[in-house]
């Protein structure tokens, strides 16, 4: 049994065909205007649900990036302080032994003790150093508001700990407090500072005894309060040092995760590429199909839409 077919039906057939092929073909072409496979979702469903995935993953690796970038510029100078820190430590510890000398008089060791004084306002200074941002480096969590003040110098920063997110799991301390540096003094052996009266001593502190020590007339090199002095500084020194110690053993670890990070990019990259990117030798034989199927379907169409019955009558 035939099946009938009316002008109107051949009609409509032979446009939507038409369109259908036009449409193939500007998609086709599109693609291969734009390089790329997927440019609109219909393209490829599943490989566009695919490349938002990846996409989305790379933006969140490309933040864990820019904080690791964030820390290791906060490590790096917080590294280049307490590098100062210790230089001006070990200046005063070696004008400190050079005061030791028993051929020196109340007058040199005077002059001594005043240029340790003036390492001293150098090492407050640092002590209360700002970043880019002008905010304390050694303040904790109050970070606007200077730390350290007075004679003797006391600590009105707090012992909170800045930390940015590096990865999924991870955190870094960007930060060291002013106890942990200033206040909290030990020796390499981790015993605390103290006076000769048992009492905690600060880095200012242990300064400031040997500065007062070699005021003091007739000072002599054997006495106690001179050792104590002399130790106190040792173990400031010691103290940054430790502290330097933490801060390169965090660089260290966010310099592997860097890397981790910057291989994860090529990665996703080398993804969207396979999902997205186009192979032209392929995408160049498809517009020439379609093109060719579009001008054949154009021309049978024109041939078919004047055929009439009557013409035949």
């Amino acid at each position: 049994m035939s099946m009938r077919i009316s002008t109107m039906q051949l009609f409509n057939g032979g446009t939507n065909g038409i369109q259908k092929l036009q449409s193939d073909l500007y998609s086709a072409q599109n693609q291969v205007n734009t390089g790329r496979r997927i440019v609109t979702p219909k393209d490829d469903p599943i490989g566009s649900a695919q490349a938002l995935l990846v996409t989305q993953a790379s933006a969140v690796n490309d933040l864990y990036l820019k904080n690791q970038g964030t820390a290791d510029s906060k490590l790096t100078a917080l590294d280049n302080t307490l590098q100062g820190i210790n230089e001006e430590l070990q200046s005063i510890y070696s004008g400190a032994v050079a005061a030791g000398n028993g051929a020196y008089s109340d007058s040199d060791r005077a002059a001594i003790a005043a240029e340790l004084t003036e390492r001293l306002g150098s090492l407050l200074t640092l002590a209360n150093s700002q970043d880019g941002n002008g905010r304390y480096v050694f303040a904790g969590f109050k970070s606007t508001a200077q730390p350290f003040s007075g004679n003797p110098t006391i600590y009105v920063g707090d012992d909170g700990v800045q930390k940015l997110q590096v990865s999924a799991s991870q955190y870094v301390a960007t930060n060291l407090t002013g106890t942990e540096v200033f206040m909290n003094v030990r020796d390499a052996n981790g015993a605390q500072a103290v006076d000769t009266n048992g009492m905690a001593v600060s880095m200012f502190d242990a300064v400031n005894g040997m500065i007062t020590f070699l005021g003091t007339p007739g000072a002599s090199a054997s006495d106690p309060v001179y050792a104590n002095a002399l130790g106190n500084i040792q173990a400031s020194m010691d103290t940054v040092l430790r502290n330097l110690t933490v801060v390169g053993a965090r660089q260290s670890s966010l310099e592997s995760m860097t890397n981790t990070a910057e291989d994860r990019t090529v990665q996703y990259k080398e993804q969207l590429s396979n999902l997205e990117d186009l192979d032209y030798a392929k995408a160049l034989t498809d517009v020439a199909q379609k093109k060719l199927q579009l001008e054949a379907a154009q021309a049978t169409f024109a041939t078919t839409a004047k055929l009439s019955l009557f013409d035949y009558i």
